[in-house]
């Protein structure tokens, strides 16, 4: 067992509440500046994300698909995540190696870890493009089935598509669950800079991200924008990452891509699904 927990072995309300005790009474006062910045910040963004209907109205017409862009974004996605998967481990490893209780250290140890499992978890959703192409199976080719002879295949439940469709728009525009991920890691990078306990070697990993997403932000912009000004897109990362999804099965053309027809049915479908007609550049 790690040194920090030999003391509260089989009792782990005391260790609770010796971090409790130890937080208030020690760290109250430094890091209240610090926290009441990141929120104040955050809770800002978020406003902002909810008062801002532009970005939904920009997500439709006409946009360009470069497809040796996305190949080099799809390139530097797995450098990306290549450092979280190794970022993921170090908070437990620095809890369990602690000699001794420090509160503020082991809150920023969780929130490193909780931060870092969310952003492989939103890299992993916006270029896994299975749910794209089984929607698309279901409600173009087998629907066209199904219509045939809608008795017969009663036990198939297809949603209406263009109800999802508005949920899936809605998305595209912006995530906050997605989004809070980047806002959280901005909000890290500057409270060292403000009185407090927060030190810069504490946030190193958020240094480290948001360099990363700043150029996996770019390389996005180049292989396709669905919305709109550069900045919106660099601070609601869902507007940047979500349409990828979309486009990715293009690049699939060994199992997904079969001819010039299927590509006229496939942006078709995005039309119907996202409103948006893709100019595709190869």
């Amino acid at each position: 067992m790690p040194p920090l927990l030999d003391r509260f072995k089989g009792r782990p309300k005391v260790f609770i509440e010796e971090i409790e005790h130890s937080f208030l009474m020690e760290y109250d006062e430094d890091i209240m500046i610090q926290i009441t910045a990141m929120a104040i910040f955050v809770g800002t963004i978020f406003l902002f994300g909810l008062l801002s209907p532009r970005r939904l109205k920009a997500l439709g017409g006409e946009h360009l698909l470069n497809l040796k862009s996305l190949n080099d974004v799809i390139l530097f996605k797995e450098v990306f995540l290549a450092y979280l998967s190794a970022a993921v481990l170090e908070p437990i490893l620095a809890i369990g190696s602690m000699e001794e209780i420090e509160p503020i250290k082991i809150v920023i140890e969780l929130f490193t870890l909780g931060s870092t499992c969310l952003w492989i978890w939103i890299l992993t959703d916006a270029f896994d493009f299975q749910d794209v192409t089984q929607f698309y199976k279901y409600h173009v080719d087998i629907q066209k089935e199904q219509s045939k002879d809608p008795e017969r295949y009663s036990w198939l439940k297809l949603k209406d598509l263009d109800k999802s469709s508005k949920v899936e728009r809605k998305m595209l525009s912006g995530s906050a669950k997605r989004d809070i991920a980047l806002w959280f890691i901005i909000a890290c990078v500057g409270a060292p800079w403000l009185p407090g306990v927060v030190k810069h070697q504490d946030v190193i990993h958020a240094y480290v991200i948001l360099f990363c997403w700043t150029i996996l932000h770019h390389l996005s912009r180049r292989a396709t924008v669905w919305s709109s000004g550069y900045l919106t897109t660099f601070i609601f990362p869902s507007t940047a990452l979500m349409p990828l999804e979309y486009c990715l099965p293009l690049m699939d053309v060994a199992d997904t891509v079969e001819d010039i027809e299927w590509l006229e049915n496939y942006r078709e479908f995005l039309v119907k699904r996202t409103g948006v007609e893709l100019i595709i550049e190869s």
